[in-house]
C-alpha cells in the first residue's frame, strides 16, 4: 500500500473513531494567524505590495469576516455559494460577507471570473443560468459537457452576460478576489503549491506528523527568487494540467515559456527547464519545430537524452557528437553522464550493446521462482535464501537512505545551513537543491572521519536511533528492525566502501537517493546486494548508476534474474465480483463469486451478494441483473471481508482481467485499514499466451470458443466458474510444456 494510502486511511480512521480529538471554536481564524505570523516573522522580505495590504487589510477586519474569510480560503474553489458561509461561530454571516466585498477580498461573479465560474456548475446549474436566453438551447437529456460548451458559448458576448447577471445562480454566489495574492502566500510558507491550511487542522487532530523545528526561517532568499518560483511552479502546473489536445493552448504556453525572463534560483530554474522538456514532448509531432526549440534549451536531463537521440536520427551527427562530448567534459548529472558514455560508444565507438544490455547478460542463468510469488519476486528469491540458511534482508532504497540520514543526521536536521523553514517541511533544503556537501563539505568529511571502527559505527547509530526514532524526516520510515538491519550491514560491510558511499550520496544525493538493489544477504561473512529481475522487468538507468557507484565504492553487487515455476498442485481461488462502476476509488462491490481449485481441480465455491451502501445506477443492474432491493438486505463488505479472506488464503488470486477485481478488493480492504495482498495470475493474459488464435478473449466469446459453459454471464459465481475451467485448460497446456 502507497504512503498516501495509508495517510489517507489513517484520516479516515481518526474522522470516525469517538475519539476523535476535538477542534475549538475558531480555529479556522487560529490557524490563519499562525500562518500569517510566521510569513511576517520570517518572509517580511518577500512580500510585494498586493502581500502586505492583504495581512494590513485583513487585520482592520471585524472577528466575524475574519472568521469568514479564513473559511473562504480554505474551500478548494474561489467560488463559494453565501448559503454555505453560516457557522456558529459568526453572529451574522451576511453582514460579514457585505464587508468582506466592500473591503475587495470578496466580490460579486463578475465578467473577469465568469469563464473559470461556469467551468465548476453542476448540470442543473447551467441549465438554470440558460432559462433567460432565447437562443435554442440542447436538450435537458444532453451531457454536461454539451451544456457547459453551449453556456460559454452563449454567453461569450457582453450582451449574453448582461441578460444572466442577475441569476440567482450568479448572484448566490461570491468568488475570492485575492486567490492570487493568497496562493502567493502559500508558495512562501509551504516552498510548493500544493500546500493548504487544512494542513494545520489535519496536524492538531493528530493525522500529519510535523518536524520538530528549532527555529523557523524563510523557503526563500530575496523577492527576486520567491517570485521567479512561483512562476515557474505556476507555469509548469499549468503545463501539466493543460489538455494535451488543445493545440493552441500548447502554443500559447510554448511562446510564454520561450519569451519568460531568466529563472532565479533553484526551484525556479528546475521548474523552467521541467517545463521546456514537459511541454516538448506534447508538442513534438504536431509542431516539430516548436517542440525541438524547447528541447534544444532545456537543461532537463530527459530533455537532453532526447535532443541528443533526436539529432542522430535526423542525421546531424557532428552537432549530436559535439553535444556528447561537451556533457562527457561536465556532465550535469550521473544518469546524463551514464546516457552520454553509453551512446556515444554505441553510434561513435562502434560498440553494439549498451551497458544496460551488458549488465543483464552478466548475470548469468535465471533461477526458477514458484508462481506463488507473483508480484512478489522479491519475497520468492529471498525465501530461497533463507531456506540456503543465509542471513537475507530487503534492502532496495531503504537501507542506504535511512543509513545516510542516521549518519549525517546533526547536518541534515540541526545545522543552520540545513535547517527546515517549518514544521510541515520534511526534507532537508540542502537535499531538494542538492548543495548539501558543497555547504557542509567540512562537517561531512570531518564526521566520516570521525567513525574509525564498525563499533564506534554501529554503536553510533544505535545511539541516533535511540535519540530521534519516530520523527518524521522525509528520508526514511521508521520501523523496529532498523536498527539490527543497519548494524548487521555494517558489521559485515566493508567498512571504508561504506564511508566511500556515503560520501558519495553526500556530494549528488539526488542521482543516488534511489535504485538500490533489492536484497542484501550474508554469505560466510561476507555482504552481497542482488537487483531481483522477474521476467519482462529491465533496468532503469537510476538502478544502474546507483548499482555503478555501489561497485566503485567496493560492495560485491549483482543482477539475478528469474523465471516461474509451474507447479502442477498449486492452488488457485478464481475470482469475479460485479460492482456499481468502474472506479475502485468510487464505486463498490455488489457480488462476490469465488472458486477454490486444488491440484488440477475445482474443490469449492463460495458467492455472496453485497450491499455497496450507494446507489447500483439503471445501467448496471440491466447488464448484471443486480438491483438495489436485491442488495438492500445483504451484509456490508466488513461482514464478509474475513470469510474472504480465509477463503482466498494460501491461493493465487485468479480472474479474467485480474487488475480489475484484484483492485477492487485490495480498496475494500483498504477502507477497513486492512491489506489483502496474494499472487495473482490474468486468464486474459494467460490464455492470449497458450491458447492463441482466437478473435476475441473476452470471457463470453472465448468460453464460447472453448465450449465453456456460462450460464447467467456478469453474475459473479457463474463467471468466476467459467474462468476456472478457462484456467484448467491454460495449466493444462503449460503442464505438457
Amino acid at each position: 500500500m502507497s504512503n498516501v494510502a495509508t495517510q489517507n486511511i489513517s484520516y479516515a480512521n481518526v474522522c470516525r473513531s469517538d475519539a476523535m480529538k476535538e477542534l475549538p471554536e475558531k480555529y479556522y481564524l487560529t490557524h490563519f494567524i499562525e500562518f500569517a505570523e510566521f510569513i511576517k516573522s520570517t518572509s517580511s522580505h518577500l512580500l510585494g505590495d498586493d502581500e502586505t495590504a492583504f495581512f494590513a487589510e485583513f487585520e482592520t477586519l471585524a472577528e466575524d469576516a475574519q472568521c469568514i474569510l479564513v473559511r473562504i480560503v480554505n474551500r478548494k474553489s474561489p467560488f463559494v455559494r453565501k448559503d454555505t458561509l453560516v457557522y456558529s461561530e459568526v453572529a451574522d454571516s451576511g453582514a460579514a460577507i457585505n464587508l468582506l466585498r466592500k473591503v475587495g477580498f470578496v466580490s460579486r461573479i463578475n465578467k473577469h471570473c465568469f469563464h473559470d465560474f461556469i467551468g465548476q456548475l453542476s448540470k442543473q446549474d447551467l441549465i438554470n443560468l440558460s432559462m433567460s436566453l432565447t437562443i435554442d438551447k440542447p436538450a435537458k437529456s444532453a451531457n454536461k459537457n454539451k451544456w457547459l460548451n453551449f453556456v460559454s458559448n452563449a454567453l461569450s458576448s457582453a450582451l449574453s452576460y448582461d441578460q444572466v447577471k442577475k441569476s440567482p445562480v450568479l448572484t448566490s454566489h461570491i468568488y475570492f478576489a485575492k486567490q492570487d495574492t493568497f496562493h502567493y502566500l502559500l508558495f512562501l510558507y509551504f516552498g510548493h503549491l500544493s500546500g493548504r491550511l487544512n494542513q494545520f487542522s489535519m496536524r492538531d487532530l493528530g493525522v500529519m506528523q510535523t518536524q520538530n523545528v528549532q527555529q523557523q526561517q524563510a523557503n526563500f532568499s530575496d523577492k527576486d527568487e520567491a517570485k521567479s518560483a512561483f512562476y515557474y511552479a505556476n507555469l509548469f502546473k499549468a503545463i501539466k494540467e493543460a489538455n494535451k489536445s488543445d493545440i493552441p493552448l500548447l502554443h500559447t504556453l510554448a511562446k510564454q515559456l520561450l519569451a519568460s525572463d531568466k529563472p532565479i534560483g533553484f526551484l525556479a530554474t528546475q521548474k523552467y527547464h521541467h517545463s521546456l522538456y514537459k511541454l516538448a514532448i506534447v508538442l513534438m509531432e504536431q509542431a516539430p519545430t516548436l517542440g525541438e526549440t524547447l528541447l534544444s534549451q532545456s537543461q532537463h536531463p530527459a530533455a537532453q537524452e532526447k535532443y541528443i537521440r533526436l539529432l542522430y536520427k535526423s542525421d546531424r551527427k557532428a552537432q549530436c557528437e559535439a553535444l556528447l562530448l561537451a556533457i562527457l567534459d561536465d556532465p550535469d548529472s550521473e544518469t546524463l553522464l551514464l546516457f552520454a558514455e553509453d551512446f556515444y560508444a554505441q553510434k561513435f565507438n562502434q560498440k553494439r550493446t549498451s551497458v544496460l544490455t551488458d549488465m543483464l547478460r552478466k548475470s548469468g542463468e535465471p533461477i526458477s521462482i514458484d508462481e506463488a510469488y507473483l508480484g512478489q519476486v522479491e519475497t520468492g528469491v529471498k525465501d530461497r535464501y533463507i531456506k540456503q540458511h543465509r542471513l537475507c534482508y530487503f534492502t532496495e532504497n531503504k537501507l542506504w537512505r535511512a543509513l545516510f540520514a542516521l549518519t549525517f543526521w546533526h547536518e541534515l536536521f540541526q545545522h543552520p545551513a540545513s535547517q527546515r523553514a517549518n514544521e510541515f517541511s520534511y526534507y532537508p533544503r540542502v537535499l531538494k537543491q542538492d548543495n548539501f556537501y558543497e555547504l557542509l563539505q567540512t562537517e561531512i568529511e570531518r564526521k566520516l572521519s570521525e567513525l574509525i571502527s564498525k563499533q564506534q559505527f554501529c554503536d553510533y547509530i544505535s545511539a541516533t536511533i535511540d535519540q530521534y526514532s519516530g520523527e518524521p524526516n522525509g528520508l526514511f520510515y521508521w520501523h523496529d528492525e532498523l536498527k539490527d538491519v543497519l548494524t548487521t550491514f555494517i558489521q559485515h560491510a566493508p567498512f571504508e566502501s561504506i564511508k566511500r558511499h556515503l560520501l558519495a550520496m553526500s556530494k549528488t544525493f539526488k542521482a543516488l537517493c534511489d535504485g538500490y538493489p533489492d536484497l542484501m544477504y550474508i554469505e560466510q561473512g561476507e555482504v552481497f546486494f542482488e537487483e531481483i529481475k522477474a521476467p519482462g522487468d529491465s533496468l532503469r538507468r537510476n538502478q544502474l548508476v546507483s548499482i555503478k557507484q555501489l561497485i566503485n565504492a567496493g560492495f560485491n553487487v549483482s543482477i539475478q534474474r528469474t523465471e516461474w515455476r509451474f507447479n502442477r498442485e498449486q492452488n488457485y481461488v478464481v475470482v469475479d465480483i460485479e460492482t456499481t462502476g468502474g472506479k475502485k476509488d468510487t464505486h463498490r462491490i455488489t457480488e462476490i463469486g469465488m472458486v477454490r481449485v486444488e491440484q488440477g481441480k475445482i474443490t469449492d465455491s463460495w458467492q455472496t451478494l453485497i450491499n455497496p451502501e450507494r446507489h447500483i445506477p439503471k445501467m448496471i443492474t440491466e447488464l448484471t441483473g443486480i438491483s438495489n432491493e436485491m442488495v438492500k438486505d445483504a451484509p456490508k463488505f466488513e461482514q464478509i471481508a474475513e470469510k474472504l479472506d480465509t477463503f482466498s488464503r494460501n491461493a493465487i488470486f485468479v480472474a479474467h482481467n485480474v487488475n480489475f477485481d484484484y483492485g477492487f478488493i485490495r480498496q475494500e480492504f483498504a477502507r477497513l485499514n486492512k491489506k489483502y495482498t496474494r499472487a495473482k495470475i490474468c486468464t486474459v493474459q494467460q490464455a492470449r499466451k497458450y491458447l492463441p488464435g482466437f478473435k476475441s478473449y473476452s470471457l463470453g466469446k472465448l468460453c464460447c470458443d472453448l465450449n465453456i459453459e456460462l450460464k447467467n454471464h456478469h453474475r459473479a459465481l457463474d463467471d468466476a466458474k467459467a474462468a476456472a475451467e478457462i484456467l484448467l485448460r491454460i495449466n493444462h497446456v503449460r503442464a505438457d510444456q
